[in-house]
């Protein structure tokens, strides 16, 4: 290690009770300094990385925490500043990473970006906000690739997320349990079952509730008139559900009425 990073390592460190006697002034001077440190021994650990690598070493098993990054640094394509300004913001910090190293530096260093928002009345306006306080939404619609998206693009981007979910069919009260005529299935939810597999389980559940009482008296009749193709569609149902014509008819009436 070379002596810069010996002698931070080598600093005594301050006591609670003297950090608690500093002002907030000298605390935060005391943090950038830190964070400084922290960027320039991230740099020194990425060209460690770099010639171990060179050597053949296989580092896989330390791809962890903030050393994710250090093959990009010693790349050249990311910012040892902008890895410790961003850790904690992931989806920034990706987004930032296709741009030149120079703009990631600036951004570290709390440069801001245009952001657009929608205000109260639905209006678009733009704001310049420093990049670490950017949320993850935002970050992908600032960033593109290697560029920053202006507020034109930007709009161009929302505008094209809210006609997308105009079209999208909103699902409604009616809309949960519903027959697709073209895969002949009802569809509840996410799940579906065949017309058939609906009209045994209906078949089976009238039967049960008739084994469990007394036998039905049949002491009436209907005649209902169906169409040639109403009547193929039951008789082909009440083979599916294994039950007669007659049985399959009383007993989706009987579940529709809830007898």
């Amino acid at each position: 290690m070379n002596d810069g990073l010996m002698a931070v390592d080598t600093i005594p460190l301050p006591t609670p009770y003297e950090l608690g006697s500093m002002s907030t002034q000298t605390l935060r001077g005391e943090l950038a300094k830190s964070l400084t440190m922290s960027a320039r021994h991230l740099q020194h650990l990425a060209l460690i990385w770099a010639e171990l690598e060179k050597r053949g070493e296989d580092l896989s098993d330390l791809r962890t925490g903030l050393a994710v990054y250090l093959p990009m640094i010693a790349a050249g394509r990311l910012d040892a500043e902008a890895v410790i300004r961003f850790a904690g913001q992931p989806t920034v910090l990706r987004s930032l990473a296709n741009l030149p190293v120079e703009r990631q530096h600036a951004l570290a260093l709390g440069g801001t970006v245009p952001v657009l928002t929608v205000n109260a009345a639905g209006e678009y306006q733009s704001t310049e906000l420093p990049a670490h306080t950017l949320t993850a939404a935002q970050a992908r619609l600032v960033f593109s690739g290697d560029s920053i998206r202006s507020p034109a693009e930007q709009r161009a981007v929302l505008e094209s997320a809210r006609v997308s979910a105009q079209r999208r069919p909103r699902p409604g009260p009616d809309s949960r349990v519903r027959y697709d005529a073209k895969a002949d299935v009802i569809r509840i939810g996410r799940s579906s079952a065949t017309v058939g597999e609906v009209a045994a389980a209906i078949a089976s559940g009238a039967l049960s509730a008739e084994h469990d009482g007394p036998a039905p008296v049949l002491d009436a009749g209907m005649l209902i008139r169906l169409t040639e193709s109403e009547h193929r569609m039951i008789k082909a149902r009440a083979a599916e559900a294994g039950v007669s014509q007659q049985d399959l008819v009383r007993n989706m009436l009987k579940a529709a009425l809830a007898v």
